[in-house]
């Protein structure tokens, strides 16, 4: 079971809040299902808080099984396809699967904050408290970081396709 959960759509912010939220009492998963199925989760906690940042989550049923808190960042839906344009991901990530996903996430529970709340401090440290409850906000770091521009790198993010077929296929018997 998972501590916490942030979503959102590609280019929503979702590696810097991964980075953000890994502390030295805290692990977040950036996409882990690229990697892990879900009950492979719990093998990552190394005794801290575990949660993920992940721009894929709510399309499983999985996500209305944990019982903790979500967070959805919800960023304009084209600014998401402008950008996934601006890396060479404009095919089959383009802007009618950006709305697709977009309504897939519009669906899910949760709280929801605006991607620009992240660079936000006072909207920040209320996500941090959703979150993280009992851990103090760092203002130091949070600083630093907004200053940074997170993202995978891109030549050596991989995923594992078998994964995704794993994946796909407790969703299709799942429905």
């Amino acid at each position: 079971m998972l501590d916490f959960i942030v979503i959102g759509l590609p280019r929503s912010g979702t590696t810097w809040l991964s980075n953000w939220l890994t502390t030295d009492t805290t692990v977040c998963l950036h996409d882990p299902f690229a990697h892990l199925m879900p009950e492979e989760l719990e093998g990552q906690r190394n005794g801290k808080r575990l949660g993920i940042s992940c721009t894929g989550a709510y399309l499983l049923p999985w996500l209305k099984t944990q019982e903790c808190p979500v967070a959805v960042i919800q960023r304009d839906v084209a600014d998401c396809a402008a950008s996934l344009a601006a890396m060479g991901l404009h095919g089959a990530t383009g802007s009618a699967a950006t709305d697709l996903l977009a309504e897939k996430l519009a669906e899910v529970g949760g709280r929801r904050w605006q991607f620009a709340d992240i660079w936000i401090e006072e909207k920040a440290r209320e996500l941090w408290a959703f979150l993280l409850p009992g851990i103090p906000f760092d203002s130091q770091r949070y600083r630093l970081l907004t200053e940074m521009q997170i993202q995978p790198h891109m030549g050596k993010w991989t995923f594992d396709p078998s994964i995704a077929e794993r994946l796909l296929t407790n969703h299709s018997e799942n429905t």
